[in-house]
């Protein structure tokens, strides 16, 4: 016998006399809307629980860098496992970190070393190559073809020397092969540079520059190319004079062994 049925013959039992509709069907009619309100509070609850949960997986797949929209729509799939009624959301991911390293960049050239001499000091490049300042000339030794010995010396007058500009910066360049190696020096005419650098196809040297007590706004350099560099007769070094965030202030052109003009780059 059902519920309803036991309910109904009790309520008859205890008023046997009682008139009205038969209780038997009245209570089976509200049993079923008990039932039916029960359904529906579940069904929103379990709606509830998904927007919630799309909600968290939307926010999540927002901050992750490279994810594609095919990933987010299948997380929000309930046939996909992610997302069922009682599962916690989805929480954001941390955004990928790439290795710096993995391309290093080139290292800087380092400042060009100071040599600081007395005016007049010979300062010997190479064999047979020998140089000094003032604090106006810049000089080379001179050498005797015929004994092969040092006799005398030529010198500039920097300060109204006609191969620089003087109203802007500007450098010089002149260099000596000796049996292993080819010698840049001469000078340049500016603010004092932080570095200044011998190209010869597009491989950077670093000048030392010479200096002296009384000079004012010049100063000379000298840099001994690497061996397996091309002799003269077949290439000129280029050089530039840099400041210190590497941005050329003066240069000179050179030309490459096969014949092409070679400039120094404008930023180091």
């Amino acid at each position: 016998m059902s519920f309803e049925n036991r309910l109904g013959r009790l309520l008859k039992d205890e008023d046997p006399y009682a008139s009205g509709p038969d209780p038997v069907p009245i209570i089976a009619a509200a049993r079923r809307r008990r039932a039916r309100r029960r359904a529906g509070t579940g069904a929103v609850v379990v709606a509830v629980a998904l927007v919630c949960g799309a909600t968290a997986v939307t926010a999540g797949n927002a901050r992750r860098v490279g994810q594609v929209a095919g990933e987010a729509g299948a997380a929000m799939t309930p046939s996909a496992g992610a997302l069922t009624a009682g599962s916690a959301p989805l929480t954001p991911t941390a955004t990928p970190v790439y290795p710096t390293d993995r391309f290093p960049t080139p290292a800087p050239l380092p400042l060009s070393p100071v040599k600081r001499v007395a005016a007049g000091e010979k300062v010997e490049l190479a064999p047979k190559i020998r140089v000094s300042v003032t604090p106006t000339e810049s000089c080379q030794d001179t050498i005797d073809p015929t004994t092969g010995a040092y006799s005398g010396k030529a010198c500039t007058n920097v300060p109204a020397a006609p191969d620089v500009p003087h109203d802007r910066p500007g450098i010089a360049m002149q260099f000596n092969d000796t049996s292993d190696s080819v010698i840049a020096y001469s000078y340049y005419v500016g603010p004092t540079p932080a570095r200044i650098v011998v190209f010869v196809g597009g491989r950077p040297t670093l000048a030392t520059l010479l200096t002296t007590p009384g000079m004012e706004r010049w100063v000379g350099y000298y840099a001994a190319l690497p061996p397996g560099d091309p002799q003269p007769g077949a290439m000129v070094p280029a050089v530039g004079a840099y400041d210190a965030d590497g941005r050329l202030l003066a240069g000179s052109a050179g030309h490459t062994a096969n014949g092409l003009k070679e400039q120094p780059p404008a930023v180091l």
